[in-house]
């Protein structure tokens, strides 16, 4: 298992654009073959701030999930509406 934390902090004014972004995000890539958790947070205390764990059954899948037409769209639209991103990967004990 491979599990990622996603850490995105939505620039000043964009937070609503990076919310919906993201949530097509969630929407499109929780189907994907070997996807077993995809799921997006905001912080209480900084609208600004989300993040998304992502569970995937292998690496292969993750690199497969990189390739779709979501993943583009995600790419291409984030520079808008990111300020500060990171991202770890996570010990599972599925």
């Amino acid at each position: 298992m491979i599990t990622k934390k996603i850490n995105l902090t939505a620039k000043a004014g964009k937070e609503g654009e990076l919310e919906n972004l993201l949530k097509m995000m969630v929407m499109e890539s929780k189907p994907e073959a070997g996807c077993v958790s995809y799921e997006l947070y905001q912080q209480k205390e900084s609208l600004a701030d989300f993040f998304l764990i992502e569970i995937w059954e292998t690496a292969e899948q993750l690199e497969e999930h990189k390739a779709t037409a979501h993943f583009a769209k995600f790419k291409e639209l984030a520079p808008e509406l990111i300020e500060a991103k990171s991202s770890e990967e996570l010990n599972s004990f599925l």
